[in-house]
């Protein structure tokens, strides 16, 4: 994936304007990730009364939008960050309350994330009628407003509290038990409303946390070397920092995880680029070891991030072979009643226009690969999506793939030459571009124009390396 080469054409890009609606599991409860960047965030809910006021808590709130926004500002992209967040309130009472902030037409990305009970089944206490209600209706009013935003569930984790304890809705289970249901829960919202642009899977990314040994499993009984990524009673070891006993609110720990998942999943952007200095984790005293680790399992979570049926996604990526070329490839592990593959290019990572078509292999359970290549791809950096229609017409999205700014290629001409003048293009413009000869000397220096090109006159027979910048042309005179 691209990363962050992408920074200097992000700055001249209009911001992204992204809206996180949910509740504690947004804002988060430790003061230290509540608290997060809140200066460059804005809190849609900062100074409201009745249902949208916080009883306990004056705000204004970062949380783990705050987190994410750091995540941007340190990736070079420009990203306006809200909030829309009550504790303990799911997505129904967001629509009831807050709707005239939420389907604003600004809006270029919106993320939901419902009551952290409300998408397990009602047999163990949840609410899951409710959930597919006001997740569609968000996700509607949403698209009436702008046909172009795009609507993301984020998919919450398995709540110890739930599990651990006697006389839970899950007590004698494994907390993978919650953490699957709610997967379904989320997936299946995802798949039957075909509008969404993806699923951000912090929940999925914390059982592969716990599966891998860098989290955890029970807070209850806590293994002390490992990382608890639910708000715990703090212990002297490497677990400790949350001064509480929750268990099942996020840690720091959890809430930068649930960060990277979700910066993955809405920029594209490889989070294992922020690496061992970034910032947040500094700031939130986590350390860089364990932050390069949670980087990581984003990454992984978002690799295999479940695609919606009839199409499995198993790969996707977007590769530039030459300045005006990319080749975007991608695998499918199954495919029922496909139809085709459209395939769509965007200059900002917002506003994406088809560009080609690719047909689907229909209903298959064996593994395909495609292939299509963009020939006027721009020199200056692109993003690219798929979008995966169903024989029925409905559609739905593949993660966005980024491709950086690539510079032309160097060439001189004529080549050889035999003493007229030599032009030199595909250098940066005002760039200084310098002749030697094979003994490694200067012999002549000139600086291009405002095109990246320039004129080379007066070279003696030989074998010269014209450089420009990093990157070097052989030239030949006779």
């Amino acid at each position: 994936l691209g990363g962050l080469p992408l920074a200097a054409q992000a700055q001249t890009a209009d911001p992204v304007r992204v809206l996180f609606v949910g509740n504690s599991f947004t804002h988060g409860k430790l003061d230290s990730v509540r608290l997060y960047n809140a200066a460059n965030v804005t809190d849609e809910n900062y100074g409201q009364t009745g249902a949208r006021a916080e009883s306990s808590y004056t705000g204004p709130w970062g949380g783990t939008p705050g987190i994410f926004k750091k995540f941007t500002d340190q990736a070079g992209l420009r990203y306006e960050v809200h909030i829309e967040a009550i504790s303990g309130q799911p997505l129904e009472a967001h629509y009831n309350s807050a709707l005239s902030v939420i389907k604003q037409a600004t809006w270029d990305k919106v993320v939901l994330q419902d009551q952290s009970t409300y998408p397990i089944p009602d047999s163990r206490k949840g609410n899951r009628k409710s959930f597919y209600t006001y997740a569609t209706k968000l996700e509607q009013a949403v698209h009436q407003a702008n046909a172009q935003a795009q609507v993301y569930l984020y998919e919450t984790w398995a709540r110890a509290d739930q599990t651990y304890p006697s006389g839970q809705p899950y007590s004698g289970q494994p907390i993978d038990t919650m953490a699957q249901d709610l997967h379904n829960g989320y997936y299946t919202q995802y798949r039957t409303n075909g509008h969404y642009a993806g699923v951000a899977p912090a929940g999925d990314a914390w059982m592969r946390a716990i599966a891998t040994g860098v989290a955890m499993r029970n807070p209850y009984s806590p293994d002390v070397s490992k990382l608890s990524l639910w708000w715990r009673t703090g212990t002297s070891g490497p677990g400790n920092g949350n001064s509480g006993n929750d268990k099942y609110h996020p840690s720091k720990w959890g809430s930068y995880l649930n960060a990277c998942v979700l910066f993955y999943t809405l920029t594209g952007v490889d989070p294992r680029t922020l690496g061992s200095t970034e910032q947040a984790a500094a700031d939130l005293a986590i350390r860089p070891d364990a932050a390069v680790a949670l980087q990581q399992l984003a990454y992984q979570q978002g690799q295999e991030a479940v695609a919606p049926l009839p199409v499995q996604l198993a790969a996707f990526e977007a590769r530039p072979t030459t300045t005006t070329a990319v080749v975007l490839t991608w695998t499918t592990a199954s495919e029922v009643n496909s139809d085709h593959f459209v395939v769509e290019r965007s200059a900002d990572g917002k506003r994406f226009e088809p560009i080609g078509q690719v047909l689907g292999a229909g209903s298959d359970a064996t593994t395909h690969r495609y292939a299509f290549t963009d020939g006027a791809a721009p020199a200056a950096g692109c993003y690219y999506r798929l979008r995966l229609v169903d024989r029925d017409g409905s559609a739905a999205f593949s993660p966005v793939r980024p491709v950086a700014a690539r510079a032309s290629q160097l060439r001189v001409y004529p080549n050889p030459t035999r003493g007229e003048a030599v032009v030199l293009t595909g250098t940066a413009p005002s760039a200084v571009v310098r002749v030697c000869d094979a003994l490694g000397k200067v012999v002549l220096a000139a600086t291009a124009d405002a095109g990246g090109v320039v004129t080379l006159r007066g070279l003696r027979t030989g074998l010269y390396q014209v450089q420009a910048g990093t990157r070097t042309v052989r030239l030949s005179v006779e």
